[in-house]
């Protein structure tokens, strides 16, 4: 059943088995699950020892070789060996049986199973694993947890934490260099650690084994972790069965973009149905500040936005979620202190108007605001121009820098705000401009409207313009363009505006 020697080509002086060593610890396995007596316990016990220094060994043995088929191949009775202790509470009550029996089981794990013996041993190992730490009515178990004298709920939780220890150990563990080619690396032990935590996500004890495994820095290809790991954090964290760290929901964020995707649409979803309450959700939400950290994160969220805001570009809604959240993301920005460039997190935008929209309004006297939206809404009209007289061979690019200028408007909409307050005071030589800014915000196109044409010295197009702006206007009290003081005198000034203009529009 055995070689005579077994050795492997890393270690030759050192690691070999014999046949009458591997005979030996058949037998005693045989015999220890054939009954339960204090006999066999007693047996058990009085070769604790020894057992362990042959586990120690045949862990030597696979650890020096390729794979799972070639330690089957020169182990073949390994399987029967590890299956049976495994079910035996004497050995795996032990820590450090069972911690050599658990390295035993990850090292033979194939992160990528290339025939049958590989994938039926990936299956077995998990199901070892997983009703090791969570099983409750085995009888072996039971025996032993009375004779131990507590609850069996107790024992399970205590082997639960063992395992979760005794992984942390291992995806502690650096990135070895290999000494042969058949030695494995490793990082092959995260790989099974994220596999045998599948069955544990919702087990408040393995939640600092998932956040380690999140949040290890990968310093190796074979370090990727497992996409059905990630699959069921993801779910269990949006259903609300496990708690995460911070850094780790942010880690899971940066390994799984589906899950970023969920955390986003959340917003717009939260946006959409409850309108009034997404300021205190974006407050309690992690996303500004992971993609304050993470630009990478940034893009993603930004293009999802964007995608959405294509399809459904009248909703107040979503534009107001946009502008709240990039609002969020610069606070975070400021808090942390970052010294980043704003155009790697904002690529597409126009570079002039970059600065000068992200620039808060609290960061400049209110004086100059009049001028400042100006020029804002200068720059934006002499862009559109070359966009509609750009013809057939610029019309394409000129479309996509028109609406990315929008885009970096609707996510600085405070100074949109700000227009609103100033529109309802400003004199009549000074409405033109800002009428604009607000018009271009509200229609970024010309579909429907003819925004040249309504825009022109006639008195009557400029007053059913202002009417359709002021009526589709939502607008915030609360924002950073208005001062609280001001806010229901500018609310009843914007009423009565609309009131004056639409009296105007009927008499003309």
């Amino acid at each position: 059943m055995a070689q005579t020697l077994l050795q492997t080509q890393a270690q030759p002086e050192k690691t070999l088995i014999d046949e009458e060593e591997v005979q030996f610890w058949l037998a005693k396995v045989v015999f220890w699950g054939q009954a339960e007596s204090p006999d066999t316990q007693r047996d058990t016990c009085l070769h604790l020892s020894r057992l362990k220094d042959f586990l120690q060994l045949l862990l030597s043995h696979i650890n020096n070789v390729s794979s799972t088929t070639e330690a089957m191949r020169r182990l073949p009775f390994l399987g029967q060996v590890l299956g049976r202790l495994c079910w035996n509470p004497c050995v795996t009550a032990d820590a450090e049986g069972r911690s050599l029996l658990f390295q035993s089981m990850w090292c033979l794990y194939s992160e990528e199973p290339s025939n049958a013996v590989e994938r039926k041993a990936n299956q077995w190992i998990r199901n070892v694993l997983c009703q090791l730490a969570t099983e409750e009515d085995g009888t072996e178990t039971q025996a032993l947890v009375k004779h131990m004298g507590f609850p069996s709920t107790e024992y399970h939780l205590r082997v639960l934490r063992k395992m979760v220890g005794l992984l942390l150990g291992e995806i502690g563990k650096n990135c070895s260099t290999l000494a042969t080619t058949n030695q494995r690396c490793s990082c092959d032990h995260v790989v099974a650690a994220s596999r045998a935590c599948i069955p544990l996500v919702t087990c408040p004890e393995a939640a600092p084994l998932i956040g380690a495994l999140l949040q290890r820095p990968v310093t190796c290809v074979r370090e990727t972790l497992c996409q059905d790991f990630l699959n069921a954090v993801s779910s269990a964290y949006s259903s609300q069965c496990l708690v995460l760290e911070e850094r780790a929901i942010i880690s899971l964020w940066c390994h799984d973009l589906p899950s970023l995707e969920g955390a986003v649409l959340s917003l717009v979803e939260s946006a959409l149905t409850t309108p009034h309450s997404i300021e205190q959700k974006l407050s309690h939400s992690l996303l500004p500040k992971a993609c304050s950290v993470h630009c990478s994160l940034f893009l993603v969220v930004n293009d999802i936005f964007r995608s959405i805001l294509k399809q459904v570009e009248g909703s107040q809604a979503l534009r107001s979620l946009l502008s709240s959240f990039t609002i969020c993301f610069l606070r975070e920005r400021t808090l942390l202190q970052s010294q980043g460039s704003l155009k790697a997190f904002f690529p597409n935008a126009p570079r002039k108007l970059l600065v000068p929209l992200l620039t808060q309004p609290s960061e400049m006297p209110r004086e100059a605001w009049k001028d400042h939206l100006n020029w804002l809404s200068g720059s934006l009209q002499r862009l559109t121009q070359e966009e509609e007289n750009g013809g057939e061979d610029g019309g394409a690019r000129g479309q996509w820098a028109v609406f990315e200028a929008w885009f970096l408007l609707a996510q600085c909409a405070h100074w949109v705000e700000v227009a609103v307050q100033l529109l309802v005071s400003a004199d009549p030589e000074d409405c033109g401009a800002l009428l604009w800014l607000l018009t271009f915000y509200h229609h970024p196109t010309n579909r429907g409207h003819h925004r040249t044409l309504q825009l022109v010295v006639k008195q009557s197009s400029v007053v059913d313009e202002a009417v359709c702006v002021l009526s589709s206007m939502e607008f915030r009290p609360n924002g950073q363009g208005c001062l609280s003081t001001d806010a229901n005198n500018v609310q009843f000034r914007i009423k009565a505006l609309q009131e004056m203009l639409t009296q105007t529009s009927a008499d003309l």
